[in-house]
This record gives structure tokens, sequence and C-alpha cells, in this order.
């Protein structure tokens, strides 16, 4: 059996990153690192005897390094995303509860639920084919030319 090796031993808490947030969301045009890191703090608030996490934003802030504004945009975009589910606290406090929603986990699925950066997405793929295409052929060249 294959076992993967890592460029080091992991000697402290580890957080399993969803593949769905570094290869699928990442083509919405919203979706950026600070997006991922506030989702992923929120999956890690969650707890399950409530079914939501409730960290406050202050919190986020201070864990992330982000500043109070960008975690509140961070969370908007979850929320437009469907990430995310904002509600008030049960509890009465002043502060919100997020329910954490699974993502999507095919580019189908995530075309399906987002049609309108459906072409944008699949022409900055094209692009980037085609500028590693160019590359390979200036390397090609340039390899024949030092022979």
């Amino acid at each position: 059996m294959y076992y993967k090796k890592y460029p080091f031993l992991i000697d402290e808490y580890y957080s399993p990153s969803l593949n769905s947030l570094k290869r699928i969301y990442t083509q919405h045009p919203k979706f950026n690192g600070n997006v991922r890191l506030i989702y992923e703090l929120l999956y890690d608030y969650w707890h399950p005897a409530y079914g939501y996490a409730f960290p406050d934003q202050w919190q986020l802030a201070i864990d992330s390094g982000l500043s109070l504004s960008s975690v509140k945009r961070c969370i908007n975009i979850l929320v437009e995303l469907d990430l995310i589910e904002v509600k008030k606290s049960p509890a009465g406090k002043k502060n919100n509860v997020y329910l954490i929603k699974k993502p999507v986990t095919t580019l189908e699925e995530f075309y399906k639920k987002f049609p309108e950066i459906e072409e944008e997405s699949k022409e900055r793929v094209e692009k980037i084919k085609a500028e590693k295409q160019k590359a390979l052929q200036n390397w090609a060249k340039s390899n024949k030319k030092s022979l």
C-alpha cells in the first residue's frame, strides 16, 4: 500500500482542507484565500452539540489576521456562495451563529449552481492552457538552439 510522505512531520493539530475549496470554488471570482480561511475557521469553531459555530467576528479577525471589515466581507461572500448561513444567536446575545454548509464537489455542480461564471471561468482556464503551450514551445525551441 502506498502512503504519501510529507516534507515534515506534523506534530500539532492538523485541520484538513476540502479539495473543493482548493480546486472548485477558486473558479469563482469572489472566492479567494481569505474567504477560504474564514470558512475553515468557522468549520473549526463548529460545535456538534449546537450544530453551528459561534465565534464573534472579532475573534475571527484575531485568528485570521484580517481586519474586522475583511472578515465581514468574507462572511458575506460565504453567504453568497451558499457555504454558510448566518443567524442571530438563540441565546439572545448580539453574536451571530453560523451554519456550515457542505460545498459542491464537482465543477459540473458548481457551474449549475453559479451559471453566471461558467463561461468566464472556462475562458480563463483556456487562456492558461494556451500560455502553458506557448511556454512549452518556447522552451523546446531554446533547447534545440543550445544543442
